[in-house]
C-alpha cells in the first residue's frame, strides 16, 4: 500500500529499509546508468522515480540495452563506456573469456564508479560490485532466493515494487532500489568517494540470521555524514 504524506510518497518498502527520512532530507540529480535487456530496462529505470518509490526522482537515468546472455567481453565494452557514478547491471552473462569483464570492473573501481548488480549475475562475483538479492516487504528472502549463509552484498525490497510499468519483482528490481539509494546519498554527499558510498551501503542492518544484511539507508547516511564531510 502506497500513500501520499505531505506530497511525499510513503511506502512500507521504504520503511523497511529506513529510506523515508533520508528521502525527506534531500533529493538530488546524481544519475544512474542502467545496463539491462531492452525488455527489463523500463521496469528497472523507473523504480526510483516518481512513478515508483520516489527514492530519487530528480535523478536522470541513462539506459544501455544489452542482449541477454551476451559474451562477457561485450559487457566489458559497455562498462568501459559508463559515465555515471552509479551503474546498475542486471542481466545474465553468456559464455566466453571473462578476463575482459573482470578488467572492466577493476576499471570502474579506479574511475570511482559504484556498480550495483542483481545477485544472480556473473558481475556479482567481482569483489568491487554490490550484489543485491530480493526480499519481501517483511525483510525475508524472496521465494526465488536461496542465499549462502556468508553471501556478501545486500538484501533489498524486490517483490511487487511499484513502477511506471506496474509492480515488478526480481533481484534486478532490488538492485534498482539500492542503486537509486546510492544516487540519493551521493547527491547529498557529493564529495564522497565510491569506496565511502559502497562501505556505507554495505553496513546494512545488523543481526541477520543468514545471508547478506538488509539495506539500511539511514545508517548509510549516518556513516557518510561522519566520514564523507
Amino acid at each position: 500500500m502506497i500513500s501520499e504524506v505531505g506530497g511525499r510518497v510513503r511506502s512500507p518498502l521504504l520503511d523497511l529499509v529506513r529510506l523515508n527520512r533520508v528521502v525527506r532530507w534531500g533529493r538530488g540529480a546524481e544519475p544512474v546508468e542502467v545496463i539491462a535487456t531492452e525488455a527489463d530496462t523500463p521496469f528497472l529505470s523507473g523504480v526510483g522515480g516518481e512513478g515508483g518509490l520516489a527514492i530519487n526522482p530528480m535523478s536522470p537515468v541513462v539506459t544501455r540495452a544489452v542482449g541477454q546472455a551476451r559474451p562477457p567481453e561485450e559487457l566489458a565494452g559497455v562498462l568501459r563506456a559508463v559515465t555515471a557514478r552509479v551503474a546498475l547491471v542486471s542481466l545474465a552473462v553468456g559464455e566466453g573469456d571473462e578476463h575482459p569483464l573482470r578488467a572492466a570492473l577493476d576499471d570502474t573501481a579506479t574511475r570511482d564508479i559504484l556498480v550495483v548488480t542483481a545477485g544472480d549475475t556473473a558481475v556479482a562475483d567481482h569483489p568491487w560490485t554490490i550484489p543485491v538479492l530480493s526480499c519481501t516487504s517483511s525483510g525475508r528472502p524472496s521465494w526465488f532466493v536461496d542465499p549462502e549463509p556468508d553471501a556478501r552484498g545486500l538484501f533489498a525490497p524486490g517483490e511487487e515494487v511499484p513502477g511506471p510499468q506496474g509492480p515488478t519483482t526480481g533481484n534486478g528490481v532490488a538492485a534498482a532500489v539500492v542503486a537509486a539509494t546510492a544516487a540519493l546519498l551521493w547527491s547529498m554527499f557529493p564529495t564522497a568517494t565510491a569506496p565511502q558510498v559502497r562501505s556505507a551501503l554495505l553496513i546494512g542492518t545488523s543481526h541477520r540470521p543468514s545471508g547478506p544484511p538488509l539495506l539500511d539507508a539511514e545508517r548509510a547516511h549516518e556513516q557518510l555524514a561522519h566520514y564523507a564531510t
